[in-house]
């Protein structure tokens, strides 16, 4: 359940603000990080496939007008040489007509003339890091679309932007590009991208970036299986935010350790820590997160009519993509459990119109829980099919914990098939613990404001 993290501050689009110097000779991390990315050939593949999906007219054409908005970046990069201040006045004009002449309006159609305005405006002035901002923006949006391809794409040419001279939206970059690659499921290059993205926030004494690279790393480890360095790294995060005072850094940490403690079978310290990091954040994406993860962490330990509200709520936010696949991945097999097959089909239908584009682990939790369902549904041997799916991808990508969870729903339905017994029964709603009756009793509050 990888979450929402971007730019300046944990969970946050970048914006400037001021921070300390750094040494101008100091080569740009971002340097050492080529190799991440791909090279920078300006060839920006990722858009050009898109833009050549004959099925997708409105997608397509904004496609091809970010291909031109990225060509007009490349211009600014600091390895060319300056272009001619006339060819350069007409490739902008060339590109805002373009993406001014593109209908309907969209948020991309936004994000992409906010960069032409912004190289209009540096111009031959040398000032390319006033690019960076409406870049890191981009990025965020196509990565919450989950354009992780593209993502790396625009990272990759705001890297080619800064030369030797690094900043604090180079932390930023490094952070993000972190978790794009995570997502993408490369948790090698993932964790070097958010090493060398702390030790250049650590230099710079931004001790808020330097946090968000530990929980970089936690997730990486808590991805490969590894939760006890997870709940380590995070139960130091912990500590450092309270004690400087840092309420988002706190609530990510909380809400992140809250799912370590539900992967390590702590269920009961776990939602209390997810619905206390869901009263901790401000931001709407935020919330439905840790909402959503309230709700996965109710329905593992039996609660399922509150699981049910909470995952409904979530879905009431309008929350991202990201956040609404998780909570329909939840509520399908949640579903399954309570025999609702209205559910649990509304959820497949959902997810599977967007199924080529999901993360790794996201892909894998979904064949996890569909072949589950199925098996509930008395379809198993289609069940079976998707829990191998999910082994399969689980192998491929090295995601240690799913791979173990795979294989033991694997392994039980074989078992379950061989001696022809029919699928584990319902078992009853569970009564709240003591510890628990405070967290269910605010969320059914919560859902009777709405």
């Amino acid at each position: 359940m990888p979450p929402l993290v971007s730019g300046g501050m944990l969970g946050r689009p970048y914006t400037p603000s001021t921070v300390a110097t750094e040494d101008p000779r100091h080569v740009s991390p971002l340097n050492a990080n080529a190799e991440l990315i791909g090279s920078a050939n300006g060839l920006h593949e990722p858009f050009l496939r898109r833009a050549a999906d004959a099925e997708a007219e409105t997608s397509s054409s904004h496609a091809l007008g970010a291909f031109l908005t990225m060509r007009l970046v490349d211009q600014f990069a600091a390895d060319r040489q300056p272009p001619h201040s006339a060819a350069l006045t007409y490739q902008i004009r060339a590109t805002r007509d373009f993406l001014t002449g593109l209908h309907p309006p969209t948020i991309e159609g936004n994000h992409l003339l906010q960069i032409v305005r912004v190289a209009e405006g540096i111009g031959g002035s040398g000032k390319v890091r006033m690019l960076w901002p409406p870049l890191l923006a981009f990025g965020y949006w196509l990565e919450n679309e989950l354009r992780l391809d593209e993502a790396m794409d625009v990272l990759e040419s705001g890297r080619r932007l800064s030369g030797e001279d690094v900043g604090e939206e180079d932390v930023a970059a490094l952070l993000q590009l972190g978790r794009v690659l995570r997502r993408a499921g490369r948790y090698e290059e993932s964790r070097e991208a958010y090493e060398n993205g702390g030790a250049l926030a650590a230099r710079r004494g931004d001790t808020h970036s330097e946090m968000r690279s530990r929980v970089g790393r936690a997730r990486v480890a808590q991805e490969l299986g590894n939760l006890a360095e997870c709940e380590r790294i995070l139960e130091g995060v912990l500590t450092d935010a309270r004690r400087s005072g840092d309420t988002y850094a706190e609530a990510v940490a909380t809400h992140d350790l809250g799912q370590t403690h539900y992967f390590m079978g702590r269920h009961a310290s776990a939602i209390q820590l997810t619905f206390g990091a869901f009263n901790l954040y401000e931001q709407r994406s935020d919330r439905t997160r840790a909402l959503s993860d309230t709700g996965l962490v109710l329905k593992e330990l039996g609660h399922y009519s509150a699981a049910k509200r909470a995952l409904l709520l979530t879905l009431e936010y309008d929350p991202p993509p990201e956040n609404r696949t998780r909570a329909l991945v939840e509520l399908m097999d949640l579903g399954a459990l309570m025999q609702d097959r209205l559910l649990f089909e509304r959820g497949r239908r959902e997810i599977s119109q967007s199924l080529d584009v999901l993360p790794p682990d996201e892909r894998v939790e979904f064949e996890m829980k569909l072949g589950r369902g199925l098996w509930a549904f008395d379809r198993p041997a289609e069940g079976e099919a998707r829990l191998e799916q999910a082994v399969a991808l689980a192998e491929r990508y090295g995601l240690g914990e799913r791979l173990f969870r795979a294989e033991v729903m694997l392994r039980e339905i074989r078992e379950s098939r061989q001696a022809a017994l029919p699928p584990t029964a319902l078992p009853p709603e569970e009564q709240p613990a003591p510890e628990l009756r405070a967290t269910i009793d605010s969320l059914n509050a919560l859902a009777g404001s709405r």
